[in-house]
Parts: C-alpha cells; structure tokens; sequence
C-alpha cells in the first residue's frame, strides 16, 4: 500500500444551504418576541417551536447570539425538526460570537466569606473560603453517582467546581500521587493503610468520604463510599450499594470457558490487592492545597482553597455542574446541522443523538460535563468536523452506527478534533471515543493527555488514519493508545499512517505494561500500516501488542524509542479453543451474523478459526533497535511458530529520511498528521479558550 493517506477532509466547512427562514436566539431576548434580529427569542427552544410551526422549513436557520444560555431543561429535537438535503436546519453561532449552552450554576460573589470550621487542615486555615449555596438557591446535594469498573449502568452524574473556566479539584489526599493498600483485613471491604492522621478521616470529620482505587487490578478503578477506623488503623469501603457489571459478570464466565486462573479474573470486587494505589477524596479534612474544593451537602457549604496568586472569590467566577440531564437530545432527526456552539457545565451528559442521520456537529466545543460530552447511538452519515472535547468525568465521545450484521458501514466520520482530558471520575475505560457499530472513519483528528486509551474500538471496517496520539495511558497498567478486547468478530479495522508519540510511563504501578496499538484477548483480523511508534513501549508491551489473537498484519511501520517493537504474548491450542467455542463465544458470532454472507464473503478466514492460533504477519517495518528487541514474545521466549516475520530492517539508528531504506514504503510528513490548521477546529479552539471573558457575568 504506497500510496500516503494524507488527508481524508469530508470537505464541509460551514453548514449547507442559507435558509428562508431565520430565526434569532439572545440571552437578553424574549420567548414572547418575534425572533427577529432586532425582537430575538431568548431561548433555543423557543425558536425550534418556531421552526415546527413553518409549513415550508425550507433551511431554517437559528442564529444563536453570544452569551450564556442556562438550561433548565434539556433541548429536544426529534424527526419533525429534520431538514432536508438542500436545505438542512441549522444551529449556528452569530457572526464573530460565541453562544454558550451551560448546566452549571454561577456562585453570587456577595456570600463568600472566610471560613472557620475546625475539620479544615491547620496549614489550610484562615486560606479556605465558605459560601452558603444552599440558601442562594442550588439544590443539586444528591450524592455523585457511583462509577467504576464495577459499576453496573452507570447514571454519569458528576459534579464539579469552576474557577474562572477551570476545574479545580475534588479534596483529596494525598494531593497528588496514591497511597498504597496495605494487608486486607476484611476480605473485599477493608484493608490496613497508611493515611497520616487517621483520626482527621473518622466518620464525624469526614461523613462522605470515598476513596478512589485500582483494588483488584492496575487496569480498573472503582470510586466507593469509605470510612475510617482510626483505632484500628483501617479503611473500610462500603460497596453494599453497589450492583454487579453484568459485562463484568460475561467476561467472568467467558473467562471460566476459555480455561484462565481465576486469581487474575475480572470479577466483582471481591478482594483487594496490598500495594495496589489508590486515594482518599471528598471531605472538608483534605482540604489542604491551592485549587481544591469540597460541598458539605449537608448543609449547604461550598469550601475552596483558592488557586496560588488567583481565585479569589470575592473577584473570580466560581460555578458548580447543575443539569443531571443532557443539555441538548436528539432522536430520530436527519439533515440537522449545529456549528460554532459551546456545551459546558453539566453533571450528565453534554449532547445526545439517537438514530439520526445526515447530521453535522462543526467547530463545536464539549467540555466540563460529568458523563460523556458526545453520545451517538445509531447513526448514519454523521459528522463531527472541527470540534473541541475537554474535561469529562467519563468518555469524550461514543460512537454508534453501521450494521454489523451485513457490514452496512455508518458513514460516520469524525475529523480535525481535540481530545483531551477524559476519565475525571472514572480512571480506566474512559477514552476519548469509544467506537461500536460497524464503518467509522476516525480522521487528523489529536488525542492527548489521557490517563487510559484514547481510543477503544469494537467492530468492523472502521478507519483509523492519520491521527496524532500523544501522552496517553498516563496512569492505567495494561492498555494501548488504542485498546481492543475480546473478539475476534471485530475484524476489518484500519489503522493507518498515525502517529503514537510519549504513550504510557514508567513507575511502580506499570506491571504488565503500556503500548500504541493494543489488540487484547483474541482480537484479529485486523491491518496497522504506516504509522509512527514513538516512545511508546513500557515493560512488557511493544509499540504494537497481540495478546492471543490471529490473522493481523503489521506492515511498514516505524519503532522509534522504543524498548520493543511488536510483542505476542501466545496462547496455547487448548486455551485458543476454548475461547472461541462455548455460550460465550456463540453470543459473539450471533451479534456478528458469522454465518451470513457479507461476514463469509468478507472474512473467509474466519471459518478456520479455531486451527492455527497466533498466525500473524509482521513485515516490512523498521526498528531503532536490535534484532532481538523488535519482535518477541512479551513476557520472553520465542514467537509462535506460526507468526510470520519477514522484511523488517533493524538499526542502530534510523536514517532521518526513511525513503532510502530498501522496500519500506514512503510515509506522510509528520506535519500531515493530526488536524493542522483546519479552520473549524481552530475557530473551536479560541472559543474554548475565551468564551468566559466573552460571557455574561
């Protein structure tokens, strides 16, 4: 494959077709207007009423004037507000503004005061400000909802604080960094640690209490109501509320029928792992440092340590995340255009979309919300062109649609966004996009600053190109830039001509490892080609990992700074068979019609499937490296005798211009990857950066 994929753009800078009808939203407006630019409404729903009441829609256009729109209740759009083709319905940003939809509620500077409560650190006191939202008028002291690994059907309701647009942190000890479990003494539910002073952690000091912790296992997290006895020295979780993963249960019995010890099983928590990290978190008592934060929903208290040098509240904007629902949901609608639009601000999700089609999210920005910032659950022909995602309690974006059944891709695209900051409440699978469904295309789009995947990926057909991946999998143990778990009906998948740069870290809780491209339990029949593996192979895990999986190829890629190029870590015939056979197994071939015909005519590898376990192709590829580091097996010995190898060229050093080594295919510029100066994106990027000065205070 010699040809560069150098750009993939879908070629839609703004929103099609002007409309006759056009409509105006303002903060200042008035639902009783007529929506003129000089009598806008003040609300977005009022102009979709509007819109309903057209007999001829004819590519009505809302124009959103900048400001701050505060959303009570969600935005509902559903297939009597479609469009059409030529004339779609569209949500756009004025000329020049910013208009920002929020879920999150602006404490009155007036009833701050200094705080004087004696659970308050003694390094902390006379620092700390109070402010009594209970009586201003917020009312959200439900606890957050639980989150975690183990967490069946999540709610996704996270609350956060807000200083000026930046999210300040939940108190917490240590400040920084993780404390270790020590010796369980009640299995599951408590354990010995080393907390400093255990009496400023007693239920009386510290009444809602959590602690955050990688329990079982370095690659899941579980948030859980705590108490502390200090007499005893012990911590001790309370999980009692806490229903089982049905996932989690699947992949027990999965795990049963293919034959794995059942010390390493991903079931409910059960024990608790000495050494393992893990921290404490909401409570008045550890709030010790600049920038943290903590509300007494007993009574009503918002306490915060302001930032060093700014924050004071008296002369800076604090908010707390509001909605619990999303601000705008949408079902069923098709030709609907948004663009130019802030979401910010809530404890659920920010935007949902349901089986839409024909719908175009462009220069966008999604951040602050306790949820997902972007749901999309069966789509078609779908884009998200240009947008910018930061700061979400779970995922930055799922992504749904395509028939996996016939292979009928979604035609979804996602090109030139920003991800960054995910994985706030929950730690691990929590990624930038978490793709389902069957033929996606994920496009010069940049990932970065994550503490697990950037992406997972499930399905087939779906296209990974020219994306630039970097400082991913900061905290997670055993996971990969892109992650993909056991299946091996997800097949057909592309990952081309992408970089993978500073992905994981070294440090006492990076056991197994962290890698670029991770394909995981039995994942295969999938293509990476093209890409650039930088700094990216930590422990056990090359820049690509196979962990028991078949028929990837490994093709023309570059290892630079890396202590291992490709790693396999084999499975043996038995193990392989009893993977793939069994209830388990039969759900998977069900959910992928293996049986069909596009699946057969598509994959006839796959009726093979339980011969010849680990048959992969690694060629062509270069390695800064020796011989013996670049292929092998992860954990040492030799490859499966199956796995072929063939083409790579291992050096000393790698020659700055690639296209002089023999048979490897010429590369895109570096400067070809990721979103560059696309003008959507850039446009999101300095509303996402100045929207608060531009707001209302």
């Amino acid at each position: 494959m010699r040809k560069c994929i150098l750009s993939l753009s879908v070629s839609m800078a703004l929103c099609a077709g002007a409309g006759a009808a056009e409509f105006f939203v303002s903060p200042g407006g008035d639902d009783a207007a007529d929506g003129s630019f000089e009598r806008p409404f003040a609300t977005p729903a009022r102009a979709r009423d509007a819109i309903r009441a057209l007999k001829d829609k004819g590519g009505a256009t809302v124009w959103l004037r900048g400001g701050e729109y505060r959303m009570r209740e969600p935005l509902t759009l559903d297939a009597t507000d479609s469009g059409t083709a030529k004339a779609p319905v569209a949500y756009r940003a004025w000329k020049g503004e910013t208009p920002v939809l929020t879920g999150a509620w602006t404490v009155p500077q007036s009833v701050w005061r200094i705080a004087d409560d004696p659970r308050i650190p003694a390094a902390a006191k006379g620092k700390v400000w109070a402010a009594d939202v209970k009586s201003q008028g917020y009312d959200a002291f439900d606890p957050d909802a639980p989150c975690g690994y183990h967490v069946a059907r999540p709610e996704f309701r996270i609350r956060s604080l807000y200083c000026d647009g930046r999210r300040l942190t939940l108190a917490r000890y240590p400040d920084k960094g993780f404390l270790r479990t020590g010796k369980t003494t009640v299995p599951g539910r408590a354990f010995k640690a080393d907390a400093g002073d255990m009496a400023r952690w007693s239920p009386a000091n510290a009444p809602a209490l959590e602690a955050l912790g990688y329990w079982q296992f370095l690659w899941a997290d579980l948030t859980v109501p705590a108490s502390v006895d200090p007499a005893a020295g012990t911590i001790i979780l309370n999980i009692d509320g806490f229903r089982p993963n049905a996932a989690v249960d699947a992949s027990f019995h999965l795990c049963q029928e293919s034959g794995y010890n059942s010390a390493n099983l991903p079931v409910r928590l059960s024990s608790i792992s000495a050494g393992h990290p893990f921290y404490l978190q909401n409570a008045l008592a550890a709030l010790d440092a600049p920038g943290e934060w903590y509300l007494d929903c007993r009574t009503g208290t918002l306490y915060v340590y302001p930032e060093n040098g700014k924050g004071v509240p008296s002369k800076c904007r604090y908010e707390l995340s509001l909605a619990a629902h999303s601000l705008v949901a949408v079902k069923g609608a098709r030709h609907l255009c948004m663009e130019g639009i802030v979401f910010r601000g809530g404890r659920h999700h920010g935007v949902e979309m349901h089986g839409v089609a024909d719908v175009k999210l462009q220069g966008c920005v999604l951040r602050d919300f306790g949820g997902h910032g972007l749901l999309l659950d069966s789509v078609r022909d779908t884009v998200v062109h240009g947008c910018v995602f930061r700061t979400f309690g779970h995922c930055a974006m799922t992504l749904d649609g395509g028939d996996r059944k016939t292979l009928t891709p979604s035609g979804a695209i996602v090109e030139a966004c920003d991800f960054s900051d995910t994985g706030l409440a929950m730690r691990t699978y929590t990624p930038g996009i978490w793709v389902t469904g069957c033929g996606h295309r994920i496009v010069r789009s940049h990932f970065h600053d994550l503490p697990s995947s950037a992406m997972r990926v499930g399905g087939n057909e779906h296209l990974v190109a020219s994306n630039l991946v970097e400082r991913v999998v900061m905290e997670s143990d055993d996971q990969g830039g892109v992650d993909m778990w056991g299946d091996p009906t997800h097949r057909g998948n592309r990952f081309i001509h992408n970089i993978w740069r500073d992905i994981g870290r070294e440090g006492p809780f990076v056991r197994c490892g962290q890698g670029g491209i991770r394909f995981d339990d039995a994942i295969s029949g999938n293509y990476v080609y093209g890409n650039r593996f930088v700094n990216c192979s930590r422990m056990h895990f090359g820049g690509v990992q196979i962990h028991g999986g078949r028929d990837n190829v490994v093709r023309n890629n570059v290892f630079v700074r890396c202590r291992h190029g490709v790693t396999v870590s084999p499975w043996k015939q038995n193990l392989w068979r009893k993977f793939n056979s069994g209830a388990a197994h039969e759900t998977r071939c069900k959910a992928a019609n293996v049986s069909g015909p596009a699946f057969r005519a598509k994959y006839p590898e796959f009726g093979s499937l339980l011969d010849t376990p680990m048959r992969n192709t690694i060629e062509n590829n270069v390695f800064e490296g020796d011989e013996k580091s670049f292929a092998c097996v992860g954990y040492g010995g030799a490859l499966p005798k199956d796995t072929i190898v063939r083409g790579n060229k291992c050096m000393a050093k790698l020659p700055s211009d690639l296209s002089v080594i023999p048979g490897f295919d010429p590369l895109p510029p570096e400067s070809a990857i990721g979103p560059g100066d696309d003008a959507l994106l850039r446009r999101a990027r300095e509303a996402a950066a100045g929207w608060f000065s531009a707001s209302t205070r």
